[in-house]
Parts: structure tokens; sequence; C-alpha cells
């Protein structure tokens, strides 16, 4: 599943180049798994407060894009590109200088959680044809299967899944909403939830889901990723914290928990946990996107 990716502006404040004037931008870079550079990637940054503002661009050789000109405050960046499953992250654009992001890029099919098998007929000719890429034809096929049998969560819940692949994410909500209605402690469908009401914005509803997903994958990682974003998100620094160490504690080599993890220790003014845990970051991830603006932090911190 796509996790988010908030990235505050009072620390990128360490290595941005300034602008003319008031504006800001956006520069980043895309990558695949491997974290070699994707070329001719799509870049589509869009402005939180006025969604109306929307920049499409592709980024070069080195999987590199930047954006000038913006107004300062928070923006969408979505990376997209044939035969890959996209990313996304939400910056902050500072007054007179770039918000950097990394955007990391799956293959096709690495979206996080697939459909589940029911025995059903329909949702098996379903669960072949989302395999094969072929979305309408799955969801017509799991459409089929909830009208022969409404009262399984299992059906809605592919129906949702399918839904998310055809970014129909409100039509999903209603899906995964009716999923829990039958079976509430649908872990999977909770953590769909919290994912798509985070991207919506809609930080109560996301942590709610979140926070009960939480309690039914006390082992899952991005779970507890997603909760520290959202609580990233509305300042709630503590929270976030404890919950990047649950994402840590899961999967101990969860480099974007380290990362948004040494942030808030650097807005909370603890520098020393913030030294170690970007240390960390650099020990597990030394070529990843970030990472050269991660010694950079670490240099500036050690120089205070």
């Amino acid at each position: 599943m796509r996790v988010f990716k908030f990235v505050p502006g009072f620390v990128l404040a360490f290595s941005l180049m300034l602008l003319p004037g008031i504006k800001g931008g956006i520069k980043g870079r895309v990558v695949d798994q491997g974290n070699q550079p994707l070329e001719a990637a799509t870049i589509t940054i869009i402005s939180v407060e006025h969604p109306s503002e929307r920049h499409v661009l592709k980024t070069n050789k080195k999987g590199e894009f930047i954006q000038i000109g913006l107004e300062p405050g928070f923006f969408n960046v979505e990376g997209e590109k044939e035969g890959y499953a996209a990313d996304q992250a939400q910056v902050k654009v500072p007054i007179s200088a770039y918000a950097e992001v990394a955007l990391k890029l799956g293959t096709r099919g690495m979206k996080g959680e697939e459909p589940e098998v029911s025995g059903m007929p329909e949702a098996d000719r379903g669960y072949q044809l989302y395999q094969q890429g072929k979305y309408e034809e799955a969801l017509k096929e799991y459409q089929a299967a909830i009208l022969k049998n409404p009262d399984q969560a299992v059906n809605f819940y592919n129906l949702g899944v399918v839904l998310v692949d055809l970014r129909r994410n409100d039509e999903a909500i209603e899906a995964f909403k009716k999923a829990i209605e039958i079976q509430p402690d649908h872990r999977l469908a909770l953590k769909f939830l919290g994912r798509l009401y985070g991207d919506k914005n809609e930080h109560d509803q996301a942590k709610k889901y979140l926070v009960l997903a939480s309690g039914l994958s006390p082992a899952d990682p991005e779970v507890f990723y997603n909760l520290g974003a959202i609580l990233m998100n509305t300042a709630d620094y503590p929270g976030a914290s404890e919950a990047f160490q649950k994402a840590i504690a899961c999967r101990a080599d969860y480099i974007d928990a380290y990362y948004q993890l040494g942030l808030i220790y650097v807005n909370q003014n603890k520098l020393d946990e913030a030294t170690s845990t970007f240390e960390k970051f650099i020990v597990i991830a030394p070529n990843d996107a970030r990472a050269a603006n991660v010694r950079q932090l670490i240099e500036s911190i050690k120089k205070k």
C-alpha cells in the first residue's frame, strides 16, 4: 500500500536555495525500487489550499524535476510512469526557497494489499483479471459477487481495492465502509480507509481508522507509519514520534520512518536523538535519494 510522506518545511530550510521575491518552488527526484532514476516520469503538483493550481512536468534523465514560481504553502506531489505504481508526498513550500521531495515508484501491482480469495467463481475471475491489470473487468466480477452475496465483507473489500486502482477513491471509501459494517474487525479495510482519508486531508477520519487498524495489526509497520504521518500533519509531534518508533519496532530497516522521526526530533530540538536517528538512516540506506539531504542535516546539527 502506498504510504504517505509528509516533509515539513522547517527542516528542509537547512538545504534550500533561494528564489526571487516571495515565491518558492519544489525540486525532487524519482527513482524505482532499486533506487535507479526514472526518466520521463510524470510529476503532478497541486496546491492544497487552491486545488485549481496544477502543474504537470516530466523528469529528466537523472530522474530530477523542478517547479519554480509557487506561492508558499502546502502542495501534493505525485509521480507516475507507465508500468509503475505511483508514489506521492505532501510538502510545504517555504518563502523564497525550494521544498525537496523524493519519490519511489513501485512495479505494477506493488500497491500493498490485493483482493482476497473468497472461493466464489465471480471473485476468482475478478482476482485473475486484477492480476492481469484488467481493473474495469475485475470490477464487474466483484460487483457480480456482491449481487450474489451482499452479506460478505470480503466482496466489498475486493471491490474497494479495485476502485482504488481505478482512482475512484470516494467509491472505494464507501466499499470499505460497507466491509467494516459487515465485519468491524476487517483490518485491511480499516487500513485502506485511513490511507484514503489521509489522501483527502481529512485527518480526524484518517486517524480514527488508523488507530482501529493499529489495534488489529500490531505488527504492521505501514499502519503505524501512516498514523505517524497523519499525526505529524496535525502537529501532534509526540504522538507522531511514538507511531514512527512503533513502525521501526515492527521493521528495523523502515527508512521512511527513520527519516520522519529524525525531522520530528529536529523540530523538538532533540538534536542528539535527531543525529542518532539520521545516522541509522544513512547506515541502512546510504544511496537513498534523500541521503545527501540527511547528511547535510547531520552536518548542520553538529555545527550547532
